[in-house]
Protein backbone atom coordinates (compact mmCIF):
# COMPACT_ATOMS: atom_id res chain seq x y z
CA UNK A 1 0.00 0.00 0.00
CA UNK A 2 2.68 2.87 1.20
CA UNK A 3 4.54 1.71 -2.53
CA UNK A 4 1.14 2.32 -4.11
CA UNK A 5 0.83 5.49 -2.53
CA UNK A 6 5.05 6.39 -3.09
CA UNK A 7 4.37 6.15 -6.92
CA UNK A 8 0.92 7.96 -7.34
CA UNK A 9 2.20 10.84 -4.99
CA UNK A 10 5.68 10.61 -7.31
CA UNK A 11 3.82 10.45 -10.28
CA UNK A 12 1.83 13.70 -9.40
CA UNK A 13 4.90 15.58 -8.61
CA UNK A 14 6.44 15.02 -11.93
CA UNK A 15 3.39 16.18 -13.70
CA UNK A 16 3.51 19.09 -12.02
CA UNK A 17 6.69 20.14 -12.91
CA UNK A 18 5.91 19.61 -16.49
CA UNK A 19 2.74 22.00 -15.78
CA UNK A 20 4.50 24.46 -14.09
CA UNK A 21 5.93 27.56 -16.56
CA UNK A 22 8.99 27.95 -17.40
CA UNK A 23 9.28 31.51 -16.25
CA UNK A 24 8.73 30.28 -12.55
CA UNK A 25 11.08 27.04 -12.87
CA UNK A 26 13.75 30.32 -13.69
CA UNK A 27 12.73 32.26 -10.95
CA UNK A 28 13.94 29.07 -8.72
CA UNK A 29 17.18 29.00 -9.99
CA UNK A 30 18.01 32.87 -8.67
CA UNK A 31 17.64 34.30 -11.92
CA UNK A 32 20.82 32.79 -12.86
CA UNK A 33 23.31 33.39 -10.44
CA UNK A 34 26.69 32.03 -10.05
CA UNK A 35 26.92 28.80 -8.33
CA UNK A 36 30.88 28.90 -8.58
CA UNK A 37 32.65 28.58 -5.03
CA UNK A 38 33.45 32.07 -3.70
CA UNK A 39 36.64 33.78 -4.90
CA UNK A 40 38.73 32.61 -1.39
CA UNK A 41 37.31 28.45 -1.98
CA UNK A 42 38.18 27.97 -5.83
CA UNK A 43 41.40 25.64 -6.13
CA UNK A 44 42.97 27.77 -8.60
CA UNK A 45 42.31 31.17 -10.79
CA UNK A 46 43.17 31.62 -14.28
CA UNK A 47 42.83 35.68 -15.34
CA UNK A 48 42.98 33.84 -19.02
CA UNK A 49 39.98 31.57 -18.45
CA UNK A 50 38.15 34.53 -16.16
CA UNK A 51 38.80 36.76 -19.69
CA UNK A 52 37.30 34.18 -21.79
CA UNK A 53 34.24 33.47 -20.03
CA UNK A 54 33.07 36.95 -19.73
CA UNK A 55 34.35 37.39 -23.95
CA UNK A 56 32.39 34.16 -24.44
CA UNK A 57 29.38 35.37 -22.40
CA UNK A 58 28.80 38.40 -24.38
CA UNK A 59 28.46 36.29 -28.05
CA UNK A 60 25.93 33.45 -26.36
CA UNK A 61 22.31 34.98 -26.86
CA UNK A 62 20.77 32.75 -24.61
CA UNK A 63 20.56 33.89 -20.98
CA UNK A 64 20.50 30.62 -19.32
CA UNK A 65 23.03 28.72 -21.92
CA UNK A 66 25.56 31.67 -21.19
CA UNK A 67 25.11 31.51 -17.24
CA UNK A 68 25.56 27.59 -18.08
CA UNK A 69 29.26 28.14 -19.85
CA UNK A 70 30.09 30.92 -17.07
CA UNK A 71 29.60 27.73 -14.11
CA UNK A 72 30.79 25.03 -15.77
CA UNK A 73 33.84 26.24 -18.21
CA UNK A 74 36.09 26.97 -15.11
CA UNK A 75 34.80 23.88 -12.93
CA UNK A 76 37.96 21.98 -13.35
CA UNK A 77 39.87 24.89 -12.10
CA UNK A 78 37.47 26.06 -9.54
CA UNK A 79 36.98 22.65 -7.24
CA UNK A 80 39.54 19.53 -8.66
CA UNK A 81 42.90 21.10 -8.43
CA UNK A 82 45.51 20.86 -5.94
CA UNK A 83 48.82 22.73 -6.96
CA UNK A 84 51.92 23.31 -5.43
CA UNK A 85 55.49 23.66 -6.22
CA UNK A 86 57.74 20.57 -5.19
CA UNK A 87 61.25 20.72 -5.32
CA UNK A 88 61.33 23.83 -6.77
CA UNK A 89 59.15 21.99 -9.63
CA UNK A 90 54.94 22.66 -10.31
CA UNK A 91 53.35 20.08 -9.79
CA UNK A 92 49.55 19.64 -10.60
CA UNK A 93 46.71 17.00 -9.18
CA UNK A 94 43.45 16.73 -10.90
CA UNK A 95 40.82 15.59 -8.83
CA UNK A 96 39.00 12.81 -11.09
CA UNK A 97 36.94 10.75 -8.75
CA UNK A 98 37.38 8.22 -11.55
CA UNK A 99 39.65 4.77 -11.28
CA UNK A 100 43.32 5.83 -10.41
CA UNK A 101 44.37 3.45 -13.20
CA UNK A 102 42.05 5.84 -15.92
CA UNK A 103 43.69 8.97 -13.88
CA UNK A 104 46.12 9.52 -16.37
CA UNK A 105 43.61 9.86 -19.22
CA UNK A 106 40.94 11.85 -17.26
CA UNK A 107 43.31 14.64 -15.95
CA UNK A 108 44.40 15.53 -19.78
CA UNK A 109 41.13 15.66 -20.08
CA UNK A 110 40.05 17.74 -17.80
CA UNK A 111 42.45 20.45 -18.20
CA UNK A 112 42.35 20.01 -22.02
CA UNK A 113 39.48 22.67 -22.58
CA UNK A 114 42.17 25.29 -20.76
CA UNK A 115 44.80 24.21 -23.39
CA UNK A 116 44.37 27.36 -26.08
CA UNK A 117 44.55 29.59 -23.09
CA UNK A 118 48.05 28.95 -21.48
CA UNK A 119 49.82 31.38 -23.96
CA UNK A 120 47.50 33.98 -22.23
CA UNK A 121 48.51 33.11 -18.93
CA UNK A 122 52.15 32.20 -17.54
CA UNK A 123 49.88 31.03 -14.28
CA UNK A 124 48.00 28.77 -16.27
CA UNK A 125 51.13 27.19 -18.36
CA UNK A 126 52.79 26.24 -15.08
CA UNK A 127 49.54 24.73 -14.22
CA UNK A 128 49.96 22.60 -17.35
CA UNK A 129 53.46 22.11 -16.78
CA UNK A 130 52.90 20.79 -13.04
CA UNK A 131 50.45 18.26 -14.22
CA UNK A 132 53.16 17.31 -17.00
CA UNK A 133 55.55 16.50 -13.61
CA UNK A 134 53.07 14.86 -11.66
CA UNK A 135 52.05 12.65 -14.61
CA UNK A 136 55.78 11.61 -15.23
CA UNK A 137 55.82 10.73 -11.83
Amino acid sequence: MKRRRFIANSSLVAAGTLILPQSILASEQDEFSSKRPIISERKFISSAVEDTIEKVKTVIQDEELAWMFENCFPNTLDTTIDFDIIDGKPDTFVITGDIDAMWLRDSTAQVWPYMPLISKDEKLKTLIRGLINRQVK
